[in-house]
């Protein structure tokens, strides 16, 4: 049955509803479109304006709110308040909202009411490590260090990349590195190794003796390039008995641990088979300049699967110390290095020449508590001197030796 068309009251009546319909929609659209425009000033009279507009909308008064709270010239947490009540109001489920209401409180002095907002805000979004850490801060400034540890560890668990920033935080609360350890951080090589960094960066090398004990003792496997940076830092203050020891710790937990050197060698990793260079007591090197290039090469070799290969590129007469390895030899301690050396030319012999032993003896000088073992050209004062080839070397080792040993 066909109503309109059987009665023209009620076609009216359709035609009327539908345009009374229309307009009224066409207005909410209209005044949508123009708060979005005011939101979308970004200023606090475009806030001002849309929540005006549109004060049914939750976003535009936490927007308003946060204007005042975080005025970067005049913040005001006081105004901030109102807004982010009416926010809250509108969307109780906003953990946002409420954790900026709940630091609009703690910036008047409103401690308790600040309390009840973070508390909320954790019933609404219970893993949330933005609320535990804000909640930890929180009670952090009230003297609740219990509590307070218990929020940051929280925060840290969920997110680990917050460990050096709530590390160096609760230190400045509690001094003792090993409560906050304890207490506030979670028991991982993942949290360890940014405070670890943080610590070793502005030399707090006492407290990262404490971190590094922990960290090995998790016998969590890392890469060496992720543990030596302490180990750099120990070097560079010249606690050269703590750098060998954490390095031979770092050793035993690094990711694919090269074949053991000769019983006693102060350098690491003589075959070149970790692959890896470039700090602590580790071969190092610039991989690349203008006259030099340094690799290690897997098409070449001694023993096992690679060796280093330095290549001159014959641009002019250089001299060259670049591919060095640090030690800590024992003060007046005879030493006998030895390394397996392959040329395609050097200065004193040309053409390329077959896998080669090299042998030299050193004594290490009283108070030589710390050194380089170096590959070194000098620069010859001979015309055409322009060096250009390849060397390779393998199994270098340096070890301790009777003085009455026999001479190589």
């Amino acid at each position: 049955m066909n109503i309109a068309s059987t009665n023209p009251r009620i076609r009216v009546l359709i035609v009327v509803f539908s345009c009374a319909l229309a307009i009224f929609l066409s207005y909410f659209g209209v005044r949508n479109a123009v708060a979005t425009y005011y939101l979308n000033l970004d200023t606090r009279a475009g806030y001002e304006r849309a929540a005006a507009l549109e004060p049914g909308n939750a976003r535009n008064w936490f927007l308003l709110g946060r204007s005042f709270l975080y005025d970067f010239e005049q913040p005001d947490p006081q105004r901030a308040v109102p807004s982010l009540r009416k926010a809250v109001a509108l969307d109780p489920y906003s953990a946002e909202a409420l954790l900026d209401l709940a630091a609009a409180y703690d910036g008047q002095g409103d401690t308790a009411d600040a309390r009840q907002a973070f508390l909320a805000a954790q019933r609404v979004y219970p893993l949330s490590a933005d609320v535990a850490w804000s909640y930890g801060n929180f009670l952090l400034r009230q003297d609740q260090q219990d509590a307070a540890f218990r929020e940051i560890r929280k925060a840290v668990e969920l997110e680990p990349k917050r460990a050096a920033e709530a590390f160096s935080r609760a230190l400045r609360a509690q001094p003792d590195a090993n409560v906050v350890l304890d207490k506030a951080m979670p028991q991982s090589a993942a949290v360890y190794l940014p405070i670890l960094r943080l610590l070793s960066d502005v030399g707090d090398l006492d407290n990262a003796q404490i971190v590094w004990s922990r960290l090995i003792a998790s016998r969590h496997t890392e890469p060496i390039s992720e543990m030596v940076f302490y180990i750099n830092a120990l070097i560079q203050q010249r606690r050269v008995a703590g750098a060998t020891r954490a390095w031979n710790e770092a050793v035993s937990i690094m990711q694919n641990p090269p074949p053991p050197d000769p019983a006693g060698s102060l350098l690491w990793d003589g075959g070149f088979e970790s692959g890896y260079a470039g700090g602590g007591f580790s071969w190092h090197f610039s991989p690349a300049t203008s006259d030099v290039q340094i690799s290690f090469d897997q098409s070449e070799k001694h023993s096992g699967e690679r060796s280093l290969r330095i290549l001159f590129n014959g641009h002019r007469n250089i001299s060259f110390e670049d591919a060095c390895h640090d030690i800590a030899p024992e003060p007046g301690k005879m030493y006998l290095l030895s390394a397996w050396v392959k040329t395609q030319t050097s200065e004193e012999v040309h053409g390329t020449q077959p896998w080669k032993q090299i042998q030299l003896t050193w004594v290490a000088p009283p108070g030589a508590g710390f050194g380089s073992v170096c590959v070194k050209r000098n620069m010859s004062d001979m015309p055409g001197s322009d060096i250009q080839g390849a060397a390779w070397l393998d199994d270098i080792s340096m070890v301790p030796v009777n003085e009455d040993s026999p001479k190589p």
